[in-house]
């Protein structure tokens, strides 16, 4: 067993502390002088008071480095317990982030997807809406002009062939109109 410090200062105080009781002990059973009984006395309480004050120092010391050493475990615990806490919490949140995160992209992509896909049959339907009216259109169109193109023509060949009846019935007349006057002349 190894000596340190405070621990070889205590037993030095103890073997005094023996030596003084036995010499205490010897004079009172050898017969003893009042004086040197005093003195040995107040040497003996000098000594007990002295180790007594030892003692206390020697609790103190020992009670502040139990406490610092209770305060470094604490403090290494503490950390650990914070440090795992904090990588759970740390998880926990940066988990709930991912999630979230991803919630947000994918109802982004989301949108997007719908909005393309939105666009493109909106597009297409409008584009079949626009030709299908412009089929009509163009075909009511033609089909106007080609009435008004045959109601004109109808109209011109029927004028112009009513003309050429209303020359020949004028030519016919005027001929039997000119052969009438001819024979009642």
């Amino acid at each position: 067993m190894r000596l340190r410090g405070r621990q070889t200062q205590f037993y030095i105080d103890i073997v005094y502390g023996v030596a003084f009781l036995a010499g205490f002990g010897y004079l009172m059973i050898a017969g003893m002088d009042a004086r040197v009984a005093a003195f040995s006395g107040g040497l003996v309480l000098g000594y007990v008071l002295r180790v007594w004050e030892n003692m206390t120092v020697y609790e103190r010391v020992l009670e502040e480095q139990v406490a610092e050493k209770a305060e470094d475990r604490v403090a290494v615990e503490a950390e650990e317990q914070v440090a795992a806490e904090a990588e759970e919490q740390v998880a926990a949140e940066a988990e709930e982030q991912v999630a979230a995160e991803a919630e947000e992209r994918v109802a982004a992509e989301a949108e997007e997807q719908v909005a393309e896909r939105a666009e493109d049959r909106v597009a297409e339907e409008v584009d079949d809406r626009v030709a299908r009216e412009l089929e009509d259109q163009v075909a009511d169109e033609v089909e106007t002009r080609v009435a008004e193109e045959v109601e004109s023509r109808v109209q011109r060949d029927v004028e112009s062939e009513l003309i050429d009846r209303v020359s020949e019935i004028d030519e016919d007349l005027a001929a039997e109109l000119a052969d009438r006057l001819r024979s009642e002349s």
